[in-house]
């Protein structure tokens, strides 16, 4: 009991030994003179107790060291560095930082401010489609759109203007009242294909299976049968014409020259619907295993040419593993990119090209093939673009964005370097001929870019091109881009909410 209640002298290590004393020093945060600028102007930062600390003072513009070209007691003045973006000043005395004023750099690249994206959409857009008059269809996860009402029935899709304002001619009804939208495709006949995950269109539920076929007013495309229920009455039913049904979401689709369509996403079978057969109040579902993608006419029925074993009536083995983005090129080919290793069995590994048919284009030799995942691919002049995960490409040191040759070869006078320090999630290139790279990262080559980086077909920083502050709030991603304005202006639609230090929700129109 003695032994038990004896007291421990021993006293370890203060855990407070180590801490630095507070700074004596204050910034004015409200701003500084002036609050915005370009590079290699002067900026003063005005506050108390700086000239204690003359000799270790550091300036950074967005993280970024600038030049200090005068201290006093109460004033900094400094000069915007080279590769400062829209952000936080800050002041660094060895370890210690000190938030300062928000300071705008500006540059080549600006916010357009008359486009309407303030309010925006209240949920993410995942993609973006050019119509023939010069509106645009968007499609996503959003239940309202430039605070129209929920009941307006802009559910998971609208067309906006030019100018970014709601469309009210376009009426579909509910909308998609659950679920999402991953795509829209234009038609030769000037309708349009919605695919995602849904089973409900306007009021048309269970009657659609994640695709649907709709006009640019918002009406679905409909066909009106005459049956006789179980009771011996006569009825009308009103059911989509279009005869395509999906077992899982639909992400990727691609209209072919001859108005045929090729469809990818996370769907097992292909299914289609005999309505009331020989009159009688029965609905018969058809399925075909098609794994992953399939190819349909217009009119929604199966093409058994494509991809397909006759002998078994199903779609050949396909790729192993996901796809995650693709492109039809202008001679039909189709680029596919994702996590995928094998494909109808050869070994193919993150990207292939089809021929029109559906089956492997070996003269695409990519070799091992890029080291990690791909997310992205666009079309680029006559070459490839694409943006993921890896490192390499057929053992070519190429971080994370590479451009490919037409026969699947790296073209090595693009390169980022060591790149981002995360993802490059998207690559696109601008209408000016830069390309521009989104993602979840902050820094590029060591420099902050905060997952926005517009890069010159070296894969160099574009001097002036990048003084954007870009993505707020965790980054936000970029889930496509749509060029406007004949290239001199392009339009990122995301689940960003706020750009360059401005509130721009899901979308945002930037000028260059």
């Amino acid at each position: 009991m003695v032994s038990a209640c004896k007291k421990n002298n021993y006293v370890g290590k203060d855990p407070y030994a180590d801490a630095k004393p507070p700074l004596d020093i204050k910034v004015n945060t409200t701003g500084s003179d002036p609050v915005e600028g370009a590079i290699a102007s002067t900026v003063t930062l005005s506050g108390t107790g700086f000239l204690k600390y003359k000799t270790d003072l550091v300036v950074l513009f967005n993280g970024e060291k600038a030049d200090v070209i005068s201290v006093t007691d109460t004033e900094v003045k400094a000069k915007v560095p080279e590769n400062a973006s829209t952000g936080v000043i800050t002041l660094m005395i060895g370890a210690q930082i000190v938030p300062g004023p928000k300071f705008r750099v500006n540059g080549s690249v600006k916010i357009d401010k008359t486009f309407n994206s303030y309010v925006g959409a209240n949920g993410s857009i995942l993609n973006i489609t050019a119509l023939p008059d010069n509106r645009m269809l968007i499609v996503g996860d959003f239940t309202d759109y430039n605070n129209a009402g929920i009941r307006a029935g802009y559910s998971k899709l609208a067309i906006i203007s030019p100018q970014g304002v709601l469309d009210k001619s376009f009426k579909p009804g509910k909308g998609i009242p659950s679920g999402y939208l991953n795509r829209a495709a234009l038609l030769l006949d000037g309708k349009v294909l919605i695919g995602g995950q849904f089973t409900t269109y306007g009021n048309k539920k269970d009657k659609v299976a994640n695709i649907a076929k709709i006009s640019l007013t918002g009406a679905m495309d409909s066909t009106i049968y005459s049956f006789v229920d179980k009771s011996g009455e006569f009825k009308k039913d009103t059911v989509p014409s279009f005869g395509a049904f999906f077992s899982g979401s639909v992400s990727q689709m691609m209209v072919q020259s001859d108005g045929n369509v090729v469809v990818m996403g996370s769907f097992k079978y292909y299914m289609t619907k005999r309505y009331y057969p020989n009159q009688k109040d029965t609905i018969i579902t058809d399925s075909v295993a098609v794994n992953n993608m399939v190819r349909i006419r217009a009119d929604g029925s199966l093409d058994k040419t494509f991809n397909f074993n006759t002998q078994s009536n199903q779609a050949n083995s396909g790729f192993n593993g996901a796809i995650y983005d693709s492109f039809m090129q202008a001679d039909g080919k189709m680029i596919v990119v994702g996590g995928f290793s094998s494909y109808n069995g050869e070994n193919v590994n993150r990207i292939v090209r089809l021929n029109e048919n559906g089956t492997l284009d070996k003269t695409f030799n990519t070799g091992a093939g890029p080291s990690g995942a791909v997310y992205s691919v666009r079309p680029y002049h006559n070459q490839i673009l694409i943006a993921g995960e890896f490192l390499t490409f057929n053992g070519k040191a190429v971080a994370k964005a590479a451009v490919l040759n037409g026969n699947g070869s790296v073209d090595e006078t693009f390169n980022t370097g060591i790149s981002v320090d995360g993802l490059i999630t998207k690559a696109v290139p601008l209408g000016n001929g830069k390309i521009l790279l989104t993602g979840s990262f902050q820094k590029f080559n060591g420099i902050t870019r905060n997952g926005f980086a517009i890069v010159e077909p070296t894969g160099k920083l574009s001097v002036n091109y990048n003084t954007l502050g870009g993505f707020g709030g965790g980054f936000g991603s970029v889930n496509d881009v749509l060029n406007v304005d004949n290239g001199t202006a392009s339009i990122l639609v995301g689940s960003f909410t706020l750009f360059d230090l401005l509130q721009n929700n899901r979308l945002v129109k930037i000028t260059y």
